[in-house]
């Protein structure tokens, strides 16, 4: 009887003492909701797939980071950049200038959605 009792005190006594994983432990997490709102000066949006942020609206320029499959930033307007044929836009020169995760860029129009 004083072993079934043994674990379950083992166990209590971990949780009080802090020392079991935390679920809140978060790492890079994207904005969502009322963060993201606050945070974005245009419109949330989601990438349904990653999608590389240009230094400027071509695909030749530089990448700055990737915004992530399923995550939400900020889209602050649309530009005319260079053409492309990405996401399932056909030679399309439609680019969005974007806040992810700290990072100002372009991304291809075709690549985004808006959140609803």
């Amino acid at each position: 009887m004083k072993k079934s009792l043994i674990v379950p005190t083992a166990v209590a006594a971990i949780a009080l003492l802090g020392m079991a994983p935390s679920a809140s432990a978060v790492v890079d997490q994207a904005p969502t909701g009322t963060k993201a709102a606050a945070d974005c000066s245009g419109e949330i949006a989601k990438a349904p797939n990653n999608v590389k942020i240009h230094k400027k609206p071509t695909k030749s320029s530089p990448a700055l980071r990737l915004w992530y499959k399923n995550t939400t930033g900020c889209w602050i307007k649309g530009v005319k950049g260079a053409k492309y044929n990405l996401c399932g836009g056909k030679n399309w020169d439609g680019w969005g200038y974007v806040s992810y995760r700290g990072t100002k860029g372009y991304v291809p129009s075709a690549c985004l959605h808006p959140t609803k």
